[in-house]
């Protein structure tokens, strides 16, 4: 009589070998190896769980492959880890769509009503409509107007900057002060972007509803992939159930009528589409998660390096004070002069970029493809290109790649550029982060300020950087996974 171990040992080998064959049988010559297959269809799924953000870069420099293929059930991943290859997937926007991504997050993660599905479904499949008049599709060309440089980018950039000087005011009638730093930097950004898009009538400006934004995130991937998110990610549908009241009653009240162009712009493009405001509100929690996720952890890591570094602090200290303007009744200063004469800040905050982001790039394939002609990608797959995996590379970014060098994007003469292919901090191509201008420009605001004003010192007399282990995989610029209590206090200067 066959033992129950045996018989167990019998079923295990036999569904490894099946999936072994099923996996050697479905996977076509031309596409781009097939790698992590030790367990085949599982082995990525324990590897990302294991290594997290640094999975990719981790089978880069195991296998060293232009392009891979990583399979998993029901899906194919091609990742790109060639900046050539990122050249090639950005010259295909339809074929290569992230539209495709961003219906499925507004039906998803938003929650999207049985009509917003319908609606957002249209024009999605290049075989049967036209991908360019798709409701995703077209919506980066409908707000691009008003994020580009010009008098409407430039009020929203005066508001947020206003709000960061009133809020910085009231710091320095108060100090010292002992503060968490994230926490502090997030909400400080995060408020005077929130006042800058939705105008007076801004709903976070109730503490709850912050809250409840920042207790969404967690629950992204889950509510993406949407495998039991009732039960794994309650209480993300918790949060966003609280923001979709507020909207709701933001909208309902004209709100919007007194935010800016940006705020009216999505909801004048709404309205075109006929979308309901049940699916109106939902889609705008989509818009918050835009400018927010990603503004204040930036910003974070831009002070951390700056104050933890006294080098690094006393030189961009010197380049700032060189743009202020004093008058009788005080100082001021031009915040494009920070951009067009302040090269070490500048420099410091793209290294920003590139040494603290985890952003990956994601496109759908419509339909099969080959890319530059080598590599077959088949329809139904995803390309990735990671963030870490470019900003990791030692023949674009010199030797001391793993190091933070604050000088790293400073132009010389002698100093040749990176290939900006390679920097990934607002994405690429079509899905290059339509709101850069504005979120450099509060956030080299908020530096600058803060230079000037303040000494921030560690509680603990000692700077410790802050791991990141925990950061969610959707995120561009990660959080810290321990904050870091500091004490605030005016400059003597």
């Amino acid at each position: 009589m066959t033992s129950p171990l045996a018989f167990a040992i019998g079923g295990l080998v036999s569904t490894y070998v099946f999936l072994r064959l099923l996996l050697h049988y479905t996977q076509d010559g031309k596409e781009p190896p097939v790698v992590a297959t030790t367990i085949p269809f599982i082995s990525p799924i324990l590897g990302m769980a294991k290594k997290k953000t640094h999975f990719y870069a981790h089978i880069r420099d195991k296998f060293g492959l232009p392009i891979y293929t990583l399979r998993m059930p029901g899906t194919r991943i091609y990742v790109v880890n060639s900046t050539t290859l990122i050249t090639a997937v950005q010259r295909q926007p339809t074929i290569l769509a992230f539209p495709p991504i961003e219906t499925k997050a507004a039906i998803n993660v938003m929650g999207a009503s049985e009509a917003g599905k319908e609606m957002l479904l249209q024009n999605t499949d290049p075989n049967e409509g036209n991908l360019d008049k798709s409701y995703e599709a077209a919506y980066s060309k409908a707000i691009h107007p008003v994020m580009s440089l010009g008098a409407d980018l430039d009020s929203m950039s005066r508001a947020a900057i206003k709000s960061i000087a009133d809020s910085l005011n009231g710091l320095a009638r108060n100090t010292p002060q002992v503060l968490e730093l994230f926490d502090w930097v997030r909400h400080e950004v995060s408020s005077s972007t929130a006042e800058s898009v939705y105008g007076p009538m801004n709903p976070f400006r109730d503490s709850a509803i912050e809250a409840a934004f920042w207790r969404f995130g967690p629950g992204v991937i889950t509510l993406m992939i949407n495998i039991f998110p009732s039960v794994l990610a309650r209480e993300s549908l918790k949060a966003r159930e609280l923001m979709v009241e507020a909207f709701d009653q933001y909208f309902r009240n004209g709100g919007h009528k007194q935010g800016s162009a940006l705020i009216r712009a999505r909801y004048d493009y709404s309205m075109k589409y006929n979308v309901s405001m049940s699916d109106l509100v939902r889609f705008e929690i989509g818009g918050a998660v835009a400018i927010f996720a990603n503004t204040g952890p930036a910003a974070f890591w831009l002070i951390y390096h700056i104050f933890s570094d006294p080098i690094i602090l006393d030189e961009i200290r010197s380049e700032v004070s060189k743009i202020v303007v004093h008058e009788n009744n005080g100082a001021t200063i031009d915040i494009s002069d920070v951009k067009t004469s302040c090269p070490i800040l500048l420099s410091t905050f793209q290294e920003v970029l590139r040494f603290q982001s985890i952003g990956t790039s994601a496109r759908v394939v419509m339909e099969d493809h080959m890319l530059d002609g080598k590599y077959l990608l088949k329809k139904g797959g995803t390309v990735m290109i990671p963030g870490t995996v470019q900003h990791t590379i030692p023949s674009v970014w010199g030797d001391n790649v793993s190091s933070f060098d604050h000088k790293r994007f400073v132009r010389s003469g002698s100093k040749k550029r990176p290939n900006p292919v390679a920097f990934r901090g607002f994405g690429g191509g079509t899905t290059l982060c339509p709101g850069r201008h504005f979120a450099s420009t509060e956030i080299l605001a908020f530096a600058t300020l803060m230079v000037l004003r303040f000494e921030i010192i560690p509680v603990g007399g000692k700077w410790s950087c802050p791991t990141t282990e925990k950061a969610e995989m959707w995120a561009t610029v990660p959080q810290p996974d321990m904050d870091i209590v500091v004490e605030v206090k005016p400059r003597k200067e």
